[in-house]
């Protein structure tokens, strides 16, 4: 199942990926700020995620990828 992720770099935190996802599993990042020293917005609950693209779609700064679960699989081996 795919995933999504935000680039945080281009995200100037308007909120529309929020308003659209079904399974409430985008909020406001208030712990970081990005290059454009605003609150981005991100993934807080993974699990929720259904890969939808609801958010992509949305998203005017294309600050939002899908990610396939092949990739996710790649991204949890680099890290570990």
């Amino acid at each position: 199942m795919a995933r999504v992720r935000v680039l945080e770099k281009y995200c100037k935190s308007c909120g529309l990926c929020i308003s659209v996802c079904p399974k409430d599993a985008l909020q406001i990042v208030e712990t970081r700020l990005n290059a454009q020293g605003v609150h981005p917005a991100g993934t807080v609950m993974e699990a929720e995620c259904t890969g939808c693209g609801q958010c992509f779609t949305v998203c005017p700064d294309a600050a939002i990828e899908i990610l396939p679960e092949e990739e996710i699989k790649k991204l949890v081996k680099e890290k570990a």
